[in-house]
């Protein structure tokens, strides 16, 4: 029933990174359901969707918004999933529907017009992530363009590589250092000001 996955070794002959574990595990379940097995991407979504969504409620900031974007991510993950390129993580390239999804989540929410009496507070990040960001920081991030969060957060909460992120996003290696620095200095300013 489960196809036994070989790990893959480093050159070096040490022991394999746990990125590279599920790595090789995830490009071998992906082979799984282009051949045929659809329910194994069950496998996928039980090891992605809490990274999956906690992108999304960072950049969405609303549970019930974050939830239904991570879904639709994962939709599109399955639909197009011949289209993936085993070059890259899996991860990667599902973090890249997934920051896609919020954007233009976000850009059509930007379109609609919303009465003085319909704005809300703005919900609380999960208490597991409270810990990780003060508020103050939280709502200047709210305040970042749509890019530049994803990249911050692709960056400082997913850990993931300069690199990877400008691929993930369509930009230069060069512009995500840009971006990330602005972000940051954006960041220290309204932080500071907040004070």
């Amino acid at each position: 029933m489960y196809k036994k996955v070989a790990m893959e070794q480093p050159a070096d002959g040490g022991t394999a990174r746990p990125e590279q574990v599920h790595a090789a595990a995830d490009r071998a379940t992906v082979e799984q359901v282009i051949a045929g097995d659809t329910e194994a991407f069950a496998g996928l979504l039980q090891r992605h969707q809490s990274a999956v969504y906690t992108h999304m409620l960072r950049m969405v900031r609303r549970p019930e918004d974050a939830m239904d974007l991570t879904q639709e991510s994962f939709v599109k993950a399955f639909k197009y999933l011949a289209h993936y390129n085993p070059r890259w993580a899996f991860k990667t390239w599902l973090m890249t529907i997934a920051t896609n999804t919020a954007i233009n989540f976000i850009q059509k929410r930007r379109l609609q017009t919303v009465s003085f009496e319909e704005v809300g507070e703005p919900a609380a990040a999960p208490k597991s992530h409270a810990k990780e960001m003060e508020p103050a920081l939280l709502a200047a991030l709210a305040r970042l363009p749509e890019k530049a969060r994803a990249m911050f957060n692709l960056r400082y909460q997913e850990g993931l590589p300069l690199a990877e992120i400008g691929a993930m996003l369509g930009e230069s290696l060069a512009n995500v250092k840009v971006t990330l620095h602005r972000a940051r200095r954006f960041l220290r300013a309204e932080l500071e000001r907040g004070l």
